[in-house]
């Protein structure tokens, strides 16, 4: 094995200038995309509440990396799942997220943390949720305590911004673990009508 052959004129060039536009394009691209992640949960949380109620094909039309369940999920409230869109972020934590549709339109948007077990059982996600929604809202979620249930805990916490309500839940069972966020439409009553 001897040295390789020097690199012809032309080659160099070529090297030189892909390289080139690989680092501006990188300088350029990635300063803008940083600003445009806003924190907390920003423009997520913003996008999905524009979407409660709204009708299937906007939130078709608004999400690209939208994929169609190959069997519509049971939902509460007879709604089905019927869209999905994987590794959404909301502050450091990744969720996949399910679209539940009733009628035409957009009843429901439910996470579910992508966190490892060994995550959640520290409740690594559900502590982030809690400082993201913070930080999105800037008021405390409402912690409604914490439940045994059987061998399990459950927990829950909640934030309302305007007409719309977010949900945190953390499931903890000796076999499984889970956090849910959940995105729905919140109905305010007025005294006068209870």
């Amino acid at each position: 094995m001897g040295t390789p052959a020097p690199l012809s004129p032309w080659r160099c060039y070529t090297l030189r200038s892909l390289h080139t536009a690989l680092l501006v394009s990188t300088a350029l691209l990635t300063p803008g995309w940083a600003a445009a992640q806003t924190p907390g949960c920003g423009n997520v949380c913003e996008l999905y509440g524009g979407l409660l109620m709204a009708p299937e094909r906007d939130v078709i039309g608004s999400i690209r990396t939208l994929e169609k369940v190959a069997k519509p999920l049971p939902g509460p409230r007879n709604t089905r799942g019927r869209w999905i869109q994987r590794s959404v972020y909301l502050g450091t934590e990744a969720f996949d997220s399910t679209f539940y549709i009733k009628s035409g339109l957009v009843q429901r948007i439910e996470l579910v943390s992508t966190a490892s077990e060994a995550q959640c059982r520290t409740r690594t996600p559900w502590a982030a949720m809690l400082a993201t929604l913070q930080a999105w809202q800037g008021q405390e979620a409402t912690i409604s305590g914490e439940f045994r249930v059987g061998d399990g805990i459950q927990q829950s916490a909640h934030v309302v911004a305007g007409d719309v309500g977010v949900s945190v839940y953390l499931s903890l069972t000796p076999t499984s673990c889970a956090t849910t966020v959940a995105f729905k439409k919140h109905d305010a009553k007025d005294a006068s009508e209870l």
